[in-house]
């Protein structure tokens, strides 16, 4: 007889709620932008040691909007692991000034660090990036590379 009971008062408070959490909430925007960066691994690369003669850590990255864009800062940091805590090696910022078509791959190419031996070591990337969309300011949250990559380079 409980049972009956019981499920006579919690029978529409469960309707009730299955039909509340189904129902969109006020409050959720959707993004205006589809503004991303990929960065990709770091890597020996192949073009300096071909064109300079050395050995070098590289991470590259690509920024893409589908809004126009100005005055972008775009900024790729090299990190090594330690063995108390990681260590910024490089970082570099890419600076364009001026509109950025919507959609226009904006590539960021230039963010090596030179190896000073063959020592094994990790790294791992992050970049993150800033620019005026539609006269405010938006900022990119931090982009990780997707792996750490041990490297025969000491830096």
């Amino acid at each position: 007889m409980a049972t009956k009971r019981i499920s006579k008062h919690f029978g529409p408070l469960i309707v009730a709620s299955l039909v509340l959490n189904t129902l969109p909430a006020e409050a959720e925007t959707k993004p205006k932008t589809k503004c991303n960066i990929r960065i990709d691994n770091a890597h020996i690369s192949k073009s300096l040691k071909l064109r300079r003669g050395f050995d070098a850590v590289k991470i590259n990255a690509q920024s893409n909007c589908n809004l126009d864009m100005s005055n972008l800062s775009f900024t790729i940091e090299i990190h090594k692991h330690g063995f108390l805590r990681n260590h910024r090696v490089r970082e570099r910022t890419l600076l364009i000034d001026g509109v950025i078509p919507a959609n226009k791959k904006i590539e960021h190419k230039q963010t090596w660090v030179k190896c000073k031996n063959t020592r094994p070591s990790s790294y791992f990337g992050i970049a993150y990036a800033s620019g005026f969309v539609s006269g405010k300011l938006v900022r990119t949250p931090r982009t990780y590379t997707n792996n750490s990559v041990l490297l025969p380079c000491g830096t």
